[in-house]
């Protein structure tokens, strides 16, 4: 890859630095979602709830690895979320989240955070609406995940 950056032009070289920063804060979006609902996943006991946590854990872990895999067709790695935010984030959910907590604040919770990414998500498809549409749609199907997180979690509100 690091002769055909020689000659390729300089337009084509500011794409391709784009894709990859689209490609890293997909990274970062998807693997904030998945650590998060990981860590509410240890907090919750076993049941229905914690059966779609762990579908969605599955969903997110599967961006990460589209958006990696493109990376490193791009001779690229990840970026990692950084420790403060993800240790912020556990403290969090271990203050406000255990055993005993009714499986409809868990659910506010995890749409309020999952709100928060699908508006992240969907200015950063905005900011981004010039990669090629393949990186693109990665980042749509992160939307997708989130969205359907959503919904998913919105059949835990009636209690």
């Amino acid at each position: 890859m690091e002769d055909n950056k020689k000659e390729l032009t300089e337009e084509q070289k500011v794409k391709i630095e784009r894709e990859v920063e689209f490609l890293k804060q997909l990274h970062q979006a998807a693997q904030m979602g998945r650590d998060t609902l990981e860590h509410v996943n240890n907090n919750i006991g076993p049941g229905e709830l914690r059966n779609a946590v762990e579908k969605d854990i599955f969903d997110y872990s599967d961006v990460c690895a589209q958006v990696t895999r493109k990376l490193e067709e791009r001779d690229e790695q990840p970026k990692s979320v950084g420790k403060f935010p993800r240790m912020m984030a556990g403290m969090m959910i271990d203050m406000k989240i255990n055993d005993e907590t009714p499986e409809n604040e868990v659910a506010k919770m995890i749409i309020d955070g999952t709100t928060k990414g699908v508006t992240e998500c969907t200015s950063k498809l905005s900011t981004f609406a010039d990669v090629d549409n393949d990186v693109k749609n990665i980042g749509y199907k992160l939307l997708w995940v989130q969205q359907k997180n959503i919904d998913e979690m919105k059949r835990f509100l009636h209690n």
